[in-house]
C-alpha cells in the first residue's frame, strides 16, 4: 500500500472525526450561553422596591454591590476577573461589595432567573439587576455594568437585564 493510498483511506475517518469534536466542542461550550431571564417573564414578578436591607446589609451611600452565584455554576470561574475590577477600576470599596447565594436571594424575596448576576444599589436602592456581560465567555470588554459603577451613564431607573446572552446557570440548574 502506498503512502497517498493510506492518507485516501484515512482522510475520511480525520475530517468524520474533525465534524464530531467540533460538534461535541459547540455543545458542551454553549451549554450554559444563553438569554439571562430564559424563557421566564421575572422582570414582571419582581418586586421593585427590593433593597438591602432586605438581605441584612447596612445601607451606605454611593454603590454597594452584591455578587450573586450558585454552587457548581460552570459559569462563577468567568465573572472572577469582573469581580477583581471592582475595588480597582470601578472604585467600589472591598466592604461596600456583598456575596450571596442565589438561594438567598431567593429567600429575601428578589427573583433572579439564573447566576452568576450582580445587584447594583445606590444609596441602597436596586439600580441594576443581571449579568456582568454579555456573550458566551462573560468578556470584561463585553462588560454591561463597567459605565454605571464608573457613573458614565445613569440609569433612568431600575434596569432589570433579562435580555442581555451571557453565560449563565438557570435558577434550578446546578
Amino acid at each position: 500500500m502506498t503512502n497517498q493510498q493510506r492518507v485516501m483511506l484515512l482522510l475520511p475517518l480525520f475530517v468524520v472525526w474533525v465534524v464530531l469534536a467540533s460538534a461535541g466542542l459547540f455543545y458542551f461550550g454553549n451549554q450554559h450561553y444563553g438569554q439571562f431571564g430564559g424563557d421566564s417573564d421575572w422582570q414582571q414578578s419582581v418586586v421593585t422596591e427590593f433593597n438591602l436591607t432586605e438581605l441584612n446589609v447596612d445601607v451606605s451611600p454611593g454603590i454597594q454591590v452584591v455578587h450573586v452565584q450558585q454552587p457548581n455554576c460552570i459559569c462563577n470561574s468567568r465573572v472572577e476577573e469582573h469581580i477583581a475590577l471592582f475595588a480597582g477600576d470601578y472604585q467600589v470599596p472591598e466592604p461596600a461589595q456583598y456575596r450571596r447565594q442565589l438561594a438567598d436571594i431567593a429567600a429575601a424575596g428578589f427573583v433572579l432567573p439564573a447566576s452568576p448576576a450582580v445587584l447594583i444599589f445606590n444609596n441602597g436602592h436596586l439600580i441594576y439587576a443581571g449579568p456582568y456581560a454579555t456573550g458566551p465567555l462573560c468578556s470584561v470588554a463585553d462588560s454591561l455594568i463597567a459605565p454605571i459603577l464608573r457613573q458614565e451613564i445613569r440609569l433612568p431607573g431600575l434596569w432589570l437585564n433579562g435580555e442581555a446572552k451571557a453565560c449563565r446557570c438557570l435558577q434550578d440548574e446546578e
